[in-house]
């Protein structure tokens, strides 16, 4: 059971007995809350607790005076051996062992709760003090280290959208941050929606940037928007594709109930696409009222089937803020698909031509068929918008947009990412149909069947590195490079700008060793220069200006100025 009330008095009670316990030392701290709190550690156990923790990398940093002797730290300390994810060089490589979350990206918090990653609490250099007593180190003392972290779940109802509510779990993030570093600072902004954390504000001054991205990663935080796996949503459509429920009076009132619930908040109550969330999307909502899809099963000319909407209404289109809806009922999805109809007059007044044939791909994938695709690829000139390797860089590309007039940037295939269907049969299926609204034609009729599997295979194929990936954020921080002082040795526009790879630390420290005390959270709030981090300051907490043989880091040398100094 969640420890709701006993929280909730803890918040109330906490900012009184910070301004109390403010000059309090260790003793007289225990003393005081031993009375308040069950549980409280002494403070020589406390000490034990943040010795077992120091890192194996530095056997002589100094605890607190008078804590304890250094034999017995050695005996409290002994060297733990580091994960094993730590000798992993690439980001790639780490991606593959981190467990995954239910949008299928990185879960960093899994990670760290099943011990494959192993981050360290702060520095050997910089032990927390005795004093003065903060909130940070209330909670500290309140939650004993091997227990549950603050543990607290927020229910935030957006009162324009009150569908996507979300669950805010206080215990993901205490495991990585310290309460100071969103209050009272980020919290004060509570309430000021989506928009503000498209913006990089409130919660967006991580996510997005160091953590999953709040325009893909709505299962996270919405608590009604539920995860269905891409195995249970083949079988969905399957079955719904022979059991079709045609449109009625009810079923649409039934739709126009779910849609103003669950998808006006985006695609707007009259289905133009103008939502109030809409205009911070890219790409932009759906515009329903032109009756032009994407995806489709039909001619470049025709409107969907009732399944084409049905399907990607289930299978939701990857890459975007557009979810799966799977955990509807079938009935409450092909409700949504026969009122969305009603704002279009082209349902009311066309049929929808008969779905292209898709014959079963070849049997085998042959090096010949690969090679043919290859060629019908430049022969379509395909090239000339998605590029000549398939990334989206053609020499047409920057001057297209779609039928509103907005910029569109062909699909870069190496991402293997597509929108509209990862299997080679989307692949085909959108190739022969083409896309609507958009410049990309349809090649039914350009392509013959063995050409076209030729062709699809092949763009496919050019995201075969990327497929298997999740989606994640790397958060690779760039330090564009400055005025060289006098003393430069190298010419700074001849050095890349230092790229600093949050990933690759936040699998050896956690986010509140270096934020705020290091770094504060705010782009362009930090002074980083050579000077300052020879100076021990920025990076230079853990990499020396000079070979010491005990520092955490790699030393700052010229040997090394490669390491960090690279190019994207």
């Amino acid at each position: 059971m969640r420890r709701c009330c006993r929280n909730w008095i803890f918040l109330v009670a906490l900012g009184t007995a910070t301004s109390f316990f403010s000059a309090c030392g260790p003793e007289r701290n225990y003393k005081l809350l031993s009375t308040l709190f069950d549980g409280v550690p002494t403070p020589e156990q406390r000490a034990a607790q943040k010795a077992a923790q120091l890192c194996p990398c530095s056997p002589d940093a100094k605890e607190p005076a008078g804590v304890l002797a250094e034999a017995d730290l050695e005996a409290t300390a002994p060297e733990k051996p580091r994960p094993a994810i730590e000798q992993l060089k690439t980001w790639e490589e780490v991606l593959q062992e981190l467990p995954a979350d239910p949008a299928g990206g990185p879960d960093w918090v899994q990670a760290l709760k099943h011990g494959v990653i192993g981050p360290r609490t702060y520095l050997a250099s910089d032990l927390p003090p005795a004093a003065p007593f903060t909130l940070d180190t209330l909670v500290a003392a309140t939650i004993p280290d091997s227990g549950p972290p603050f543990d607290l779940d927020i229910e935030i109802v957006p009162p324009k959208a009150p569908f996507y509510k979300v669950l805010f779990p206080h215990s993901s993030h205490t495991l990585w941050l310290n309460c100071s570093s969103c209050h009272p600072g980020i919290v004060v902004q509570r309430g000021s929606g989506m928009q503000t954390i498209f913006n990089g504000d409130y919660c967006g001054k991580c996510h997005g940037k160091v953590s999953f991205a709040p325009k893909t990663g709505c299962v996270r935080c919405h608590s009604n928007l539920r995860p269905v796996s891409p195995e249970a949503i083949d079988a969905d459509l399957a079955t719904a594709k022979e059991t079709a429920i045609a449109g009625t009076p009810e079923l649409v009132e039934q739709g126009q109930a779910l849609y103003m619930e669950a998808c006006a908040v985006c695609h707007g109550e009259n289905g133009d696409g103008n939502g109030f969330l809409g205009e911070h999307l890219n790409p932009r909502p759906r515009d329903f009222t032109a009756g032009k899809y994407k995806f489709r099963s039909t001619n470049s000319s025709s409107i969907p089937t009732d399944f084409d909407l049905f399907r990607t209404i289930t299978q939701g289109i990857p890459g975007t803020s557009m979810p799966n809806f799977a955990f509807f009922t079938q009935e409450e999805r092909f409700a949504l698909v026969h009122f969305i109809k009603e704002f279009s007059e082209r349902f009311a007044t066309q049929k929808p031509a008969e779905p292209i044939e898709i014959q079963d791909p070849p049997p085998l994938l042959t090096p010949e068929l690969m090679e043919l695709g290859k060629e019908f690829y430049k022969m379509a000139e395909c090239n000339k918008c998605h590029g000549d390797e398939g990334r989206g860089d053609g020499p047409t590309a920057p001057e297209l947009k779609d039928d509103w007039d907005q910029p569109l940037r062909p699909f870069d295939f190496t991402s293997g990412k597509p929108r509209g269907g990862s299997k080679v049969t989307d692949y085909y299926r959108n190739m022969m149909t083409g896309l609507q609204g958009t410049p990309m034609p349809d090649f039914g009729d350009v392509f013959e069947p063995e050409q076209a599997w030729g062709v699809s295979y092949y763009v496919r194929s050019l995201g075969d590195a990327q497929r298997n990936l999740p989606p994640a954020v790397k958060g690779d921080v760039r330090f564009e490079r400055g005025p060289a002082n006098s003393g430069a040795v190298v010419d700074p526009v001849e050095m890349p700008p230092a790229t600093f790879p949050h990933w690759f630390h936040r699998m050896r420290v956690r986010c509140n060793v270096c934020h705020p005390s290091v770094f504060e959270m705010q782009a362009g709030a930090n002074s980083v220069t050579m000077d300052a981090i020879r100076e021990g300051k920025f990076c230079g907490k853990c990499h020396p200006s000079y070979p010491d043989g005990k520092s955490l880091a790699w030393p700052v040398t010229f040997e090394s100025c490669t390491r960090c100094h690279v190019l994207p």
